[in-house]
């Protein structure tokens, strides 16, 4: 959920930070509304799905278990609304707020990639692999960013 979360909070971020009049304080609801609406749409799929899958009626302890295993989805968005805050508060500027937290959100993607790398066990060949791959896709989204400008 995390990976999935800061890719989407990325693309976001990088996606406001083409319009002029989006100042940091908007971006950053902006931002944690989209989180928020991915994280409710993510556990509301995960329970259908449940559901259908094994014909029974969704228990709340149910709720509480999706809702806890996909938070991750929200949380992924923490790290990237701290530069917007700052720029909210007048500490960083419009454009440097949305685009420091682009690159918080390419930077959060490598640590995940490497931290998974790590956790799985695999040498620094895969560490290396798999930060390179959520390296690319987060400059990927800075890529489509640039070629729609």
């Amino acid at each position: 959920g995390a990976i999935y979360g800061t890719i989407v909070a990325t693309a976001v971020v990088a996606g406001l930070g083409e319009r002029h009049s989006v100042a940091p304080s908007r971006a950053l609801w902006i931002l944690l509304a989209s989180g928020l609406f991915f994280w409710a749409a993510h556990v509301y799929a995960t329970l259908l799905a449940a559901r259908i899958q094994e014909r029974r009626r969704t228990k709340r302890a149910d709720v509480r278990g999706a809702a806890s295993q996909d938070w991750p989805l929200f949380q992924a968005t923490v790290p990237l609304a701290v530069p917007l805050l700052l720029g909210w508060l007048g500490i960083l500027g419009d454009r440097t707020a949305l685009a420091v937290a682009t690159a918080v959100g390419v930077v959060t993607l490598v640590a995940l990639g490497i931290g998974f790398a790590r956790r799985e066990g695999y040498g620094l060949a895969g560490i290396v692999a798999a930060a390179s791959i959520n390296a690319g896709v987060g400059l990927f989204i800075i890529g489509l960013k640039v070629a729609l400008r």
